[in-house]
Parts: C-alpha cells; sequence; structure tokens
C-alpha cells in the first residue's frame, strides 16, 4: 500500500489507535503520496486501514523488506483494480476481495478507489490455506455466498475498529484466515491442476527472464529469488523442457543478438557492444555458442546479412521460431 497521511479530516476512534495505525502502514511501503488513510487499526497481530487511492501502481519492489513474510487482504467498496501474481491476472471490482502475497514478486495496478485493507502473517494464513500460492491475484467476488460471510465480517469489523481491544483482536486475526479459506472454497477456478500451476510458474520465471537478460548476473538464483522459487524447484520446473532453463536464457540472449547483428540501423555496434549489451562477458563463450546455433560466426552472420547474401536468409528463416 503507498500511503500519504492526511489530516483533512478527523479520524474516529482514539488518537494513540490512529497515530499506531498511520506510523504502522507508513512503514509498508517505500512510495509514498497515492493514497489517504481513513481508518485504520494496528495492534500486535491485527493491523487494518481503510484507504482512498489515487490512480496508481505498486509493485513488490515498494514494499519494505521486513513486510515481505505478509499478505494483503483488500476489499473494494469503490473503483476498481487489477493485480498480477504467480502469472495469473485478477481484475477486481466493487464489492470484490483480493489477496496479495507480499513475499513474491507483484503488480498491482488500482484506480481511483476506496478501500479496505487487513494485513496478516503468511505463517498465520499457510497454516489454514496450505495452498496459498494458488489464491493470491484471484477476485473473490462479493455475489458469492462464501464471500458473503467474509463481507459481513470486514464491515462490522471496520465499523468498530476504534472499540477494538487487543485480547479481541487477537481473536479476529485468529477467525480471518478460517474465513478466508471458507471464501475461497466457493472459487472453483482455485482448483488449479498441478500441470496448471507449472504452466504458470513457468510463464512467470521466463517473464522475468526475459526482463532481466541484459543483466549479466542473471542466474537461476537470481530468477528464484525474484519469482519467489527455489533454485532446486527450478531445475525440476524445467526439467521436462528441451533446454534446461540457463541454457533457454543463452538462447533467448543470442537470438536478441542475430536481431541487432542484421539490423542494418546498428552497424555503427561493434559485436561485442551488442552481445555485452545482452548480458554476454565472455566474447568466447558467444561466439562458440552462437555458431553452435546458427553454424557461423556472429562476423560471417552480419556480413552475410548486410551484404543481402541468400545463405544469411536461408539461416534466419530456419531459426525464426526464438
Amino acid at each position: 500500500m503507498s500511503t500519504q497521511f492526511q489530516d483533512s479530516s478527523p479520524l474516529p476512534g482514539a488518537q494513540g489507535g490512529t497515530v499506531a495505525a498511520r506510523t504502522f502502514w507508513q512503514s509498508v511501503c517505500q512510495r509514498q503520496g497515492m493514497s489517504v488513510m481513513l481508518d485504520g487499526y494496528a495492534g500486535e497481530r491485527l493491523r487494518l486501514g481503510t484507504f482512498r487511492h489515487a490512480p496508481h501502481i505498486l509493485t513488490g519492489d515498494n514494499v519494505a523488506r521486513i513486510h515481505r513474510g505478509a499478505a494483503l487482504l483488500s476489499h473494494h467498496l469503490e473503483g476498481s483494480a487489477s493485480v498480477e501474481q504467480h502469472g495469473r491476472r485478477g481484475d477486481i471490482s466493487p464489492g470484490d476481495f483480493c489477496l496479495i502475497d507480499l513475499s513474491r514478486p507483484f503488480r498491482l495496478q488500482t484506480h481511483q478507489s476506496t478501500v479496505q485493507t487487513l494485513y496478516m502473517p503468511l505463517a498465520a494464513l499457510r497454516e489454514t490455506m496450505p495452498r496459498l500460492d494458488q489464491m493470491s491475484a484471484v477476485g473473490l467476488h462479493g455475489h458469492l455466498s462464501a464471500v458473503g460471510y467474509l463481507r459481513v465480517l470486514f464491515q462490522e469489523l471496520f465499523a468498530h475498529a476504534s472499540e477494538l481491544t487487543e485480547a479481541v483482536a487477537d481473536r479476529v486475526a485468529d477467525a480471518v484466515p478460517h474465513m478466508l479459506a471458507a471464501a475461497f472454497e466457493s472459487m472453483v477456478s482455485v482448483e488449479a491442476s498441478p500441470s496448471q500451476l507449472r504452466q504458470q510458474y513457468k510463464q512467470q520465471v521466463r517473464r522475468f527472464a526475459r526482463d532481466h537478460l541484459a543483466d549479466p548476473k542473471l542466474c537461476v538464483e537470481m530468477i528464484g529469488a525474484g519469482v519467489g522459487l527455489s533454485p532446486s524447484y527450478l531445475f525440476e520446473l524445467f526439467a521436462d523442457e528441451k533446454l534446461t532453463l540457463m541454457r533457454w536464457v543463452r538462447a533467448e540472449r543470442i537470438a536478441r543478438c542475430r536481431r541487432e547483428l542484421a539490423d542494418p540501423a546498428l552497424r555503427h555496434r561493434s559485436i561485442a557492444q551488442i552481445a555485452q549489451s545482452w548480458g554476454f562477458g565472455d566474447m568466447t563463450h558467444f561466439s562458440r555458442s552462437f555458431r553452435d546455433i546458427f553454424g557461423v560466426s556472429p562476423r560471417g552472420y552480419r556480413q552475410a546479412v548486410l551484404d543481402g547474401s541468400h545463405t544469411a536468409k536461408a539461416i534466419t528463416d530456419v531459426h525464426t521460431s526464438d
């Protein structure tokens, strides 16, 4: 949540409670200025706030590292949003709920809206919902009966936030994961098969890798940290593919180098500059890899393409699938 706390109107509840809530929510996000907190509560285990958002985009990079062991459960009162996580995209309308796992990369695009948000530790959620990874970025539609129970809980909880005691808040914190799990049971779409989940993870991994191809430090560990999956799982995930993950990364880089080598507008750039711009630090390794795929050296390929050679056209036609 990106938050800017303004005192344009009095907030209900004890001053100490609202001050604690403001302080807490300010610590969650490193990006400020897009939201106003209307009301809130922050205890030891239960933290909540009602926010008025201006249109903005929030990503996992904006969340303070200390809060990446938590999740946000939001109820949209007014306005719409879209959220992407784990290779899924969910469209959120007024009355809908949505869960975002702050430990994994996400992208939230919010329009002008009013939202009630609950902050919950992931450990507590996973005890009740072991399939948590399948539940984030899924719109819980307000018209579903099981979601209605959760909506009533939110209405009462936020309406009486100023009256909460720590003892009551602890009980509510225990109850929310169970209410959320019941709401998700009404969602048939949550029942993703293992094969569907694997495909979602693969899409997410490939998207992250493509976005970072130019980084020479790109490796399995970096990709795993970026998508929230362990390196060992990434090896297993791509075991049924023709190329291992890092061989696929190499092929993607070489494909981009080939396109730039064939571009007359880039003839002023050296082969080394092009290779380095796509993450290759070792020119010998780049040249050998290029020849293994295209059967010709980068220099020979560039010369043939820019000279209009039929041989170069045949090479290009054969390798259009990359």
